[in-house]
């Protein structure tokens, strides 16, 4: 008699309980962990992408309420062209292929976040007429919902730059 061997097994043929199940499933948060810094540089790079565009399609409006903010307005025209630009810059830099160049333009992505995230809450705290301009559907969030939004991008930033710092290393 003839023994066969199947080197595919089909992972419906094993009882839920199976030993290979569990690893699968730890391979699989392995591998998502293992990517996710990738994950968070990719949603770096569309989140900035998408805001300075947006930005860039209303200059004139964007323009016209940075004017308003206490302090800043009167750099109204450098903030109006240089944050698209910068957002726009930093949403190319983070998918180009090269190491130190991805590494600087994350840190950069998530000091910027940093720094929206701060303006957010200070305007909240002490701006009688609160003041976002960051374009598309980001703009239409509540404050609260919106410094939480910032928040969660900026800790994800901080972890993708430990996590490629770890990985990097590793090689």
């Amino acid at each position: 008699m003839e023994k066969r061997f199947n080197s595919t097994v089909d992972p419906q043929d094993q009882p839920a309980s199976s030993p290979k199940r569990g690893s699968l499933i730890r391979s699989g948060a392995r591998w998502i962990y293992r990517r996710l810094p990738d994950l968070i540089i990719y949603g770096y790079a569309f989140l900035y992408m998408y805001t300075g565009w947006a930005k860039f399609m209303n200059l004139s409006t964007f323009i016209r309420g940075n004017s308003k903010i206490p302090y800043l307005g009167q750099y109204a025209k450098l903030i109006g062209y240089g944050i698209p630009s910068l957002e726009i810059v930093l949403a190319i830099l983070l998918v180009i292929p090269v190491y130190r160049i991805k590494r600087f333009a994350l840190w950069t992505s998530t000091l910027l976040m940093g720094v929206f995230t701060i303006y957010l809450s200070l305007m909240v705290k002490f701006a009688e007429k609160k003041l976002c301009h960051c374009g598309g559907v980001i703009e239409s969030m509540g404050w609260e919902a919106h410094i939480v939004f910032n928040s969660i991008w900026l800790i994800a930033g901080i972890f993708a730059l430990v996590r490629t710092k770890v990985k990097h290393s590793k090689i």
